[in-house]
């Protein structure tokens, strides 16, 4: 599980980002659980109780205390490097006014869906939760690839073959674990025998979909 706090004092951008995370979470099949606090003195509350996040959402002007006077307590008095922070602001020249604090990254207001996904996505590869490589079997031996390369998977004959640019490779797992275990990298099963990396569709269609590379009909 995710722990994530969102620091902001206005309570629509705090139910805003929750919701996106909480979308985030649903998508990529990853429990996460979201702590909003709408004041520094609450938050600081919470980490004088020993309160801890994966990652923490701070805006930068929060109240009397500035999000980046919350880092630096995090960063220096709790000696604690550990906690991901993304700054929240409607004020993008303070994005290079940061570094100290060691964030994430920085996101600027309206928050928007794409935005947070990104980031979302850059913490989980930095967490180790995501990885850029495909681990298969064939027999006994053990190959890695790039997600990206990559198209799709689908069963013919009660074999499971990946699909790649050049190769078609016959590999060891059904499409259901296939399925569960790439959901978060953007896998869409489009038909019972097919499971599609959706960085490469190009378009959809009712009876088939057209990928960057070739096309793949679902009968």
């Amino acid at each position: 599980m995710i722990r994530i706090a969102i620091v902001d004092d206005i309570i629509e951008i705090c139910s805003s980002l929750e919701r996106i995370l909480l979308h985030y979470a649903e998508k990529i099949d990853e429990k996460i659980e979201v702590e909003p606090y709408t004041s520094s003195e609450t938050f600081f509350s919470a980490l004088d109780n020993n309160e801890t996040f994966d990652l923490i959402y701070l805006d930068i002007e929060i109240d009397n205390r500035t999000g980046i006077d919350i880092a630096n307590h995090i960063r220096s008095v709790m000696d604690d490097e550990l906690q991901q922070i993304v700054y929240i602001s409607g004020k993008p020249e303070y994005s290079i006014k940061l570094h100290e604090t060691h964030p994430l990254d920085f996101i600027i207001k309206p928050i928007k869906q794409e935005s947070v996904e990104k980031i979302m996505n850059r913490y989980m590869k930095i967490s180790g939760r995501f990885t850029d490589n495909f681990t298969y079997n064939i027999g006994t031996d053990r190959y890695k690839i790039k997600m990206k390369e990559i198209l799709y998977f689908n069963v013919s004959n009660h074999t499971t073959e990946m699909h790649t640019k050049n190769n078609v490779i016959s590999i060891y797992g059904t499409l259901k674990a296939l399925e569960k275990e790439l959901k978060r990298y953007g896998f869409l099963r489009i038909h019972r025998k097919i499971l599609v990396n959706s960085l490469h569709i190009k378009e959809y269609h009712y009876e088939n979909m057209s990928l960057n590379i070739q096309l793949c009909k679902c009968q």
